[in-house]
C-alpha cells in the first residue's frame, strides 16, 4: 500500500495565496492518478491565526475516494474535526495510534511545552513488537540540528536517542519547510514555496507500507522561487567569468524553459568588483527572462570596487584556495559562501 505525505502548506485565504491550494490539488490528483488513498498531512496546513475552512473543505469534497488524515503544527493547533467538516478528512487531536495497510502509523499532533517522545511514550503499548510510522511536527536532533529560520526556538523536540529507542520503521515530520532526511528521518518540506527562502521545485514523499521505500514527487506549483547570490572577485574577465556562472546557476535550476514563466528570484552580486556597473549589466542581462521578487532587481549594494591590482590578485589566489579545501562546508560549519565573503573582507580590510 502507498501513502503520500506532506506538510506545512500554510492555507489561508485562497484569493490571497491561490497557488498553495494549486499545490494541494497537484498532489491529489497526481496520488489519484496513481490509485493511491491515502494522503497525510504532518502539521501547518493552516496559516497561523485562520479559521475559515471552508475552501479547503470544498476542495476535499472533489477528491472523497482519498482520505486526508492530519495532524495539527504549531500554526494550526485549533483544529480538529469539530472546525473542519468532511467524510474523508480525519483530524488527530491527541497522539493516535491507526493502521493502515498492514502497518501502525502513530500521529502525534503539535503540543506546546513537551517533548514528543512524551506524547510517544502514552502509546506504547500500540507500537510494542509492531512495524510502526511516526507522524508528527516538531524538531529533531540527529546530530546537525536543521533550523526553521522563520521560527527560532525549539518545538516539541525528538532526538535521535529516542528514534533509536522506539525503533520506529520510519519518521515523517513537519515544521522545517526545506526537505530533507537523515536515514529514515524525513522533513517532507513545504510542497509550495512560501516565500524567497524556500527555493527550487518543491515536492511530496510516497511511502509504500510493503518494502518501507520512500520516494519523492515533484509538485507542480504556480512559482518557483529562487534566490542566486555571486561572489565577485576583481578580475579583468570579472563580467565574462559572472555570465558563465550565470547560464549555470539558471542550469542547475533543472527547469524546462516553458515553466521560467513561473520564476521569482531575488539576485545579488557581493564582494568586490572593478566594475561595478560592467556586473549590474550582466546580472540584468542574464536574468531579463525572470521576475525579480518584489520587484527590486538585481542588488549589488554589498558590491564594492577595487583597483588595487597587488590586493586583487592576493583575493583571486585566496578565493581559489578556498575552492580547492576539502573542508564538509554545511552542518554547522560556515558555508562557503561565508568563508570567501570573510577572506575578502580581511584582505581589503573592511
Amino acid at each position: 500500500m502507498k501513502i503520500a505525505v506532506t506538510a506545512d502548506l500554510h492555507l489561508a485565504i485562497k484569493e490571497d495565496y491561490p497557488e498553495r491550494y494549486n499545490a494541494l490539488e497537484n498532489i491529489l490528483r497526481q496520488i489519484e492518478e496513481e490509485n493511491i488513498e491515502t494522503l497525510l498531512i504532518a502539521g501547518d496546513l493552516f496559516d497561523k491565526d485562520f479559521q475559515n475552512y471552508a475552501e479547503f473543505e470544498n476542495l476535499c469534497k472533489k477528491h472523497t475516494q482519498i482520505q486526508i488524515h492530519i495532524i495539527p503544527g504549531n500554526h494550526d493547533a485549533g483544529i480538529s474535526e469539530r472546525s473542519i467538516v468532511g467524510p474523508n478528512i480525519h483530524i488527530y487531536t491527541v497522539p493516535t495510534a491507526v493502521t493502515l495497510g498492514s502497518t501502525t502509523f502513530l500521529f502525534i499532533p503539535y503540543k506546546e511545552k513537551t517533548k514528543m517522545s512524551e506524547q510517544i511514550a502514552t502509546l506504547e503499548e500500540e507500537i510494542r513488537g509492531r512495524d510502526w510510522v511516526l507522524v508528527s511536527h516538531g524538531d529533531y536532533y540527529g546530530g546537525t540540528k536543521e533550523l526553521n529560520p522563520l521560527e527560532p526556538g525549539t518545538y516539541m523536540p525528538l532526538s535521535r536517542e529516542n528514534v533509536a529507542t522506539f525503533s520506529p520503521r520510519a519518521v515523517f515530520l513537519g515544521h522545517i519547510h526545506k526537505p530533507i532526511n537523515w536515514g529514515d528521518v524525513y522533513y517532507i518540506g513545504s510542497p509550495c514555496g512560501l516565500n524567497i527562502s524556500e527555493t527550487g521545485k518543491r515536492s511530496f514523499l510516497l511511502y509504500d507500507t510493503l518494502d518501507g521505500s520512500v520516494v519523492s514527487s515533484v509538485v507542480t506549483t504556480d512559482v518557483v522561487y529562487f534566490d542566486e547570490s555571486f561572489i565577485i572577485v576583481p578580475l579583468d574577465n570579472e563580467v565574462p567569468l559572472l555570465k558563465q556562472e550565470i547560464a549555470k546557476r539558471i542550469k542547475s535550476w533543472n527547469l524546462d524553459p516553458s515553466d521560467y514563466s513561473k520564476v521569482i528570484a531575488r539576485v545579488k552580486a557581493i564582494g568586490y568588483a572593478i566594475d561595478r556597473s560592467a556586473i549590474l549589466s550582466a546580472l540584468r542581462e542574464g536574468f531579463d527572462r525572470f521576475r525579480y521578487y518584489e520587484d527590486e532587481g538585481p542588488l549589488i549594494e554589498k558590491l564594492s570596487t577595487s583597483t588595487d591590482r597587488q590586493l586583487n590578485a592576493i583575493a583571486e589566489r585566496t578565493t581559489k584556495l578556498i575552492d580547492e579545501l576539502e573542508w564538509d562546508f554545511g552542518g554547522d560549519e560556515p558555508e562557503r559562501e561565508s568563508v570567501k565573503i570573510a577572506a575578502l573582507n580581511v584582505i581589503y580590510g573592511t
